[in-house]
């Protein structure tokens, strides 16, 4: 998502090369007559094409540059803290993606406003399990709608009981478009610790989406996807098994798996990596990231009372469920 000096002069180059071939051929019909027509219809293609590759490039380059403003810089160090633990570079780096999102998708309130805080922290949620990525691309997503609360099959939000979906990444007439119920997204990001996040959640699905079109990011190693599809295969097999004391609803099936999976290792990272050190390291193989390492010297572990519920999203509370399986310091 980001265009760095190296892919800046790779689409350079690409976009010269497309223009000149297109020149080349338009102005190859010329040489019967009519070489000065060909030649200017020549040029014109190629410059269209040229300016045509270039296009994202150049406006995400400009967009780069852009001010990063203080609102969204107070809103990312007082509500994410991911972006809190971040060195310098790091915070740069997240800043930039932060931009280039909120620049190229569209997010919407649905009976509801959508302010700053909103448009960041769904951008925020898009950008953490991905951040660990080089070159990473939402291509099937378009917009991001808000809703005023959950909602149920039927998109509706109002006059129901059956509203228990806190979002969805689009499928069939929606592909493109994605949910998230807003107190839901806030939770996510409200610093409680048995809070989920749907905003990465539903970014989850859209990564293994994005899997299935362009392919497996070249920093994944297939060894390590191969671990991951057995070690699904066995988990929901044997769902009673559930050593890492997920929520429930990951065994549903197993895109479900892995976007549960994928909140539970970026919201209680420590949580599992004590309980599941294997799925830990595999995950953080796989995301090429280390959470727990990263959010240490955030997490101070006394701030979860013990008759609080379980980060690990069990359900139980913390003293009946993880609490025991920690080492003490």
């Amino acid at each position: 998502m980001l265009v760095t000096p190296e892919l800046n002069r790779r689409n350079q180059w690409h976009s010269a090369i497309a223009a000149l071939l297109l020149f080349t051929m338009v102005s190859a019909f010329g040489l019967r007559g009519g070489y000065v027509k060909y030649m200017i219809w020549g040029s014109l293609l190629g410059a269209a094409t040229y300016w045509f590759l270039r296009r994202k490039c150049r406006r995400r380059l400009a967009v780069m540059q852009q001010p990063f403003s203080a609102a969204r810089e107070a809103i990312l160090r007082s509500r994410v803290g991911f972006y809190q633990a971040l060195d310098e570079p790091g915070k740069a780096r997240f800043r930039s993606l932060v931009q280039v999102f909120l620049d190229e998708i569209q997010i919407t309130g649905v009976r509801t406003e959508v302010d700053e805080a909103i448009r960041v922290l769904v951008a925020a949620s898009a950008i953490i399990p991905v951040f660990g990525f080089h070159d990473w691309e939402y291509h099937r997503l378009s917009e991001v709608l808000v809703y005023p609360t959950s909602f149920n099959q039927e998109y509706k939000t109002e006059g129901t009981e059956d509203r228990n979906i806190l979002g969805l990444a689009g499928f069939g007439h929606l592909s493109g478009v994605m949910i998230l119920s807003k107190p839901a997204l806030l939770a996510g990001f409200s610093g409680s610790s048995d809070k989920e996040n749907v905003g990465i959640h539903e970014f989850a699905h859209l990564i293994e989406q994005e899997e299935v079109s362009h392919g497996l990011p070249a920093e994944v190693p297939l060894d390590i996807m191969r671990e991951w599809a057995g070690y699904v295969g066995r988990e929901l097999s044997h769902p009673k098994s559930n050593q890492a004391h997920m929520n429930e609803y990951g065994y549903t099936n197993d895109h479900e798996f892995f976007a549960v999976l994928t909140e539970y290792f970026f919201k209680s990272p420590e949580i599992l990596q004590q309980r599941d050190p294997v799925l830990y390291n595999m995950l953080r193989k796989m995301f090429h990231q280390d959470p727990a390492s990263l959010m240490s010297h955030l997490r101070p572990r006394g701030r979860i009372s013990r008759n609080s519920k379980c980060p690990c999203g069990s359900g139980k509370k913390f003293k009946e469920c993880c609490q025991p399986h920690l080492t003490t310091s």
